[in-house]
């Protein structure tokens, strides 16, 4: 009744290649990160790219790959998803109604 389902059906397709995208491009800094890091040495950055750094695929929360190879992608992940339940509680909340409302359904 109020929503295009054409236009949101889109904006979670277009919600999740984003979503893809920030995946990759955020996998591809920290990899570029860690070659350029690799061309030091010492303790410091040891444990700078074991501790706060990370790796492409680190399940350390605490890392940056894991903000910006999981987490972000989560967000934007579960932003779509709610933009698609909201979608879908509006087509099915209108079908009910117009049902509701159609005669001889009383």
């Amino acid at each position: 009744m109020l929503v295009d389902n054409g236009k949101m059906t889109q904006a979670f397709t277009r919600i999740n290649e984003i979503k893809d995208s920030f995946k990759t491009e955020g996998d591809q800094f920290i990899t570029d990160l860690t070659q350029i890091l690799n061309t030091f040495e010492g303790e410091t950055k040891d444990i700078l790219m074991s501790q706060k750094i990370g790796s492409v695929d680190s399940q350390d929360t605490k890392t940056l790959a894991y903000f910006v190879g999981t987490q972000i992608p989560n967000l934007i992940d579960g932003l779509a998803k709610l933009l698609e339940a909201n979608r879908t509680t509006v087509v099915d909340t209108d079908k009910k109604l117009s049902e509701a409302i159609t005669p001889g359904n009383n």
